[in-house]
């Protein structure tokens, strides 16, 4: 049998979740354009990172080539992982900017493209 104290816990929290779901409802498509806002400039901050240091790497190994002990296996990393970092931007923009599906196709039509008014 439940104590007395929990139903009133569990009641409370009910109560504080259905008026907080209520009353902080927001705009989902502010939340998605806030969130890939930052998302633009957290990726373009790190890339800027990240291609300043895969140039100290690139010197690096070209400094053990001159000495004769050029790693194959760093040089192929750093440029694959500068190779994925680049295209990504453009993999991005792509599924951001909604270029992707065109839902004007005559005789095809979606039915949640007119869902919100």
């Amino acid at each position: 049998m439940l104590s007395v104290n929990f139903k009133k816990y569990v009641f409370a929290g009910m109560l504080l979740f259905f008026v907080s779901s209520i009353l902080c409802a927001t705009d989902a498509h502010a939340v998605f354009e806030n969130l890939t806002a930052t998302g633009w400039e957290v990726f373009g901050g790190m890339r800027k990172i990240i291609f300043g240091a895969a140039g100290f790497g690139i010197i690096a190994v070209a400094i053990g080539g001159f000495f004769g002990v050029l790693n194959w296996k760093w040089l192929s990393a750093i440029i694959i992982g500068l190779v994925v970092i680049a295209l990504t931007v453009s993999i991005v923009k792509y599924m951001v900017a909604g270029t992707g599906v065109d839902v004007s196709v005559s005789g095809i039509s979606d039915t949640l493209v007119n869902a919100d008014g």
